[in-house]
């Protein structure tokens, strides 16, 4: 087996295996479940997960993740739409009416005997 990649989150690793299941590439994720146990550093055998493939499948499997990577990686992400005025009124609204069904210590509670 060889090491072909080594995901940044659990989502990079999710799409990248219904990719490699989609082309009938074979691989293994070397610490699969016990790297996300561990919290702190990421040290490689230790809590990194780690995509393997046999090494006959090793180049056709290093093709499609760099597809991939490469298509991801220029993906722009659009930027946050500003409220307009009707939405803003709206919050406010909301606010002032659903503010009172918000849990609280508003009042101190009596002790009993008091």
């Amino acid at each position: 087996m060889k090491k072909l990649y080594s995901p940044e989150n659990d989502s990079e690793l999710a799409i990248i295996r219904s990719i490699l299941d989609g082309e009938g590439i074979q691989y293994f994720v070397h610490n699969d479940h016990f790297g996300t146990l561990k919290v702190g550093p990421k040290i490689d055998l230790l809590n990194v997960k780690t995509i393997m493939v046999s090494e006959d499948q090793y180049e056709k499997a290093k093709e499609i993740i760099d597809d991939f990577l490469a298509n991801t990686k220029n993906m722009s992400i659009p930027p946050a739409s500003s409220y307009s005025l009707i939405d803003k009124i709206r919050m406010v609204f909301e606010t002032l009416i659903f503010s009172w069904f918000i849990p609280g210590n508003k009042w101190k509670r009596r002790k009993i005997g008091d």
